[in-house]
């Protein structure tokens, strides 16, 4: 049975968006994008990595002055984050009563949510901290990429980039996505995470799951994109809970050019015992996750992660939009899992959102192609260009899903990454959640015992064995 909130309550809020970017003029033909590459901007007129570095016209988005580049006296590396922030006050409450006056500046998915659960689902707005900065190394390569980064096969591939954000000064929707796609998280990532489903009947399938990454695309011996051999990163995984998962794993290389060569890998199933060499049809697009049980899908991986290839894609602007941000208090081991994932959606107390410039992107399935998702939309981090939230529309043009990414900085290192996200599936009532960290604390981005021999068949049957 549809949501009744879905078709009209999608066609409004579509509406409301589009005439607001219409009175601003950021639309994608009066959005006024810079007329030429210029690498000379990034660190002048704009930040390294080609953000607006003012503070807006009203003062609530402030200037960026270099982000958070050194923790907090008592920190210890290694150890759950101390929120920066943590005597911040909540500036006001999005919910059903004032929605209206905020939907401007909301994803679909966020009204739809409030929409589906009034006076439940609440959004705490917080001060703008514009925490996020990177490495020198990484603004440099940033630089670099200015002129020398392209786009080939119709947008599904670059070249000519490595090291830092592909098109820190966008022409297109393409080029955007793509720097979501080459962002910094880490050249060598290992995490213990927490995930699972939440079902419409209030129960929760818990699965955790260990992970370690290895990036190509900023390894420093990487002096070339034909270094990178159509690679971004290689990504192992092994789940020890559920029961039904413990022992099952996986390898796989996600590559840059997906239509050239679709993401190859091994998995391995405990029943069997066996390795086997990963299929396309397991990788790519609509294959379902193994652990989500068909909630999430390959493309859903850190909000898009698959080819482009299936969708015309199109730059809408960038315009301010609440965002979760700097949510420290979500990932502070003081909080029990249970106490954060509650049926029909995340606990919002501990979650903090804040106005940021977000630049947006439209997806619409092309002609003779097919996907669970006719239409996304997609909100991206002027100041890292991470992927924020999702917005996911069936054949009909009704929203039945969406994403929300969450922005932490790792100022140790310093790194924003999407430290975890949420997938809701508005018709049916429930959730699936990524990469939490409440259980076992914060990702090692730079572990050095993670290098690329560490990937692959026999290294899998090894972690898998232990």
């Amino acid at each position: 049975m549809r949501s009744p909130i879905s078709k009209s309550f999608v066609s409004r809020s579509f509406l409301t968006l589009a005439a607001m970017l219409v009175m601003t003029g950021f639309v994608s033909g009066a959005f006024t994008l810079p007329a030429r590459a210029d690498a000379e901007l990034l660190g002048t007129k704009l930040t390294p990595m080609g953000a607006d570095p003012k503070a807006s016209a009203d003062g609530i988005i402030p200037a960026w002055t270099g982000g958070m580049t050194t923790p907090p006296a008592d920190y210890v590396v290694g150890q759950p984050h101390i929120d920066p922030y943590a005597d911040d006050a909540v500036l006001f409450t999005i919910d059903q009563s004032n929605v209206a006056e905020h939907a401007a500046r909301l994803p679909a998915i966020q009204q739809a949510m409030i929409a589906k659960y009034p006076g439940k689902y609440v959004m705490n707005v917080y001060p703008t901290r514009r925490s996020c900065a990177a490495p020198d190394h990484v603004y440099a390569a940033t630089k670099a990429n200015v002129g020398r980064a392209r786009l080939v096969d119709g947008g599904n591939g670059i070249t000519g980039a490595w090291g830092g954000i592909a098109f820190p000064i966008p022409k297109n929707a393409d080029e955007v996505l793509w720097n979501h796609k080459t962002h910094y998280h880490g050249r060598r990532f290992a995490a213990r995470i927490t995930g699972g489903n939440m079902y419409e009947n209030g129960s929760f399938t818990r699965v955790v799951r260990t992970d370690k990454r290895y990036s190509y695309y900023y390894a420093p011996q990487t002096n070339s994109s034909e270094d990178l051999d159509n690679r971004l990163f290689v990504w192992m995984g092994t789940w020890s809970v559920p029961t039904r998962m413990n022992g099952s794993g996986f390898s796989m290389t996600n590559t840059i050019n997906q239509i050239v060569e679709p993401r190859p890998g091994f998995l391995f199933r405990p029943d069997t015992r066996k390795i086997a060499r990963a299929i396309p049809s397991a990788t790519s697009y609509e294959a379902p996750m193994m652990s989500a049980r068909g909630l999430r899908i390959a493309d859903d991986m850190m909000l898009f992660s698959g080819s482009q290839d299936r969708y015309e894609w199109s730059l809408v602007g960038k315009r301010p939009y609440y965002i979760g941000y700097n949510v420290y208090r979500a990932s502070d081991p003081a909080m029990e899992l249970e106490d954060f994932v509650q049926p029909d959606f995340l606990n919002p107390d501990p979650i903090r959102y804040e106005l940021h410039r977000v630049w947006v992107i439209e997806g619409r399935l092309k002609p003779g192609f097919k996907h669970r998702y006719a239409k996304r939309v997609i909100y991206l981090d002027e100041d890292s260009w991470i992927a924020v939230g999702t917005d996911l529309y069936n054949d009909a043009g009704e929203l039945t899903h969406g994403q929300i990414g969450f922005v932490k900085n790792y100022y140790e290192h310093p790194a924003c990454i999407q430290d975890f996200d949420v997938l809701y599936d508005i018709e049916a009532g429930r959730y699936n959640i990524d990469n939490v960290k409440i259980e076992f604390g914060p990702a090692n981005l730079d572990d050095p015992t993670i290098n690329e021999r560490g990937f692959g068949a026999a290294a899998l049957k090894r972690a898998v064995s232990r």
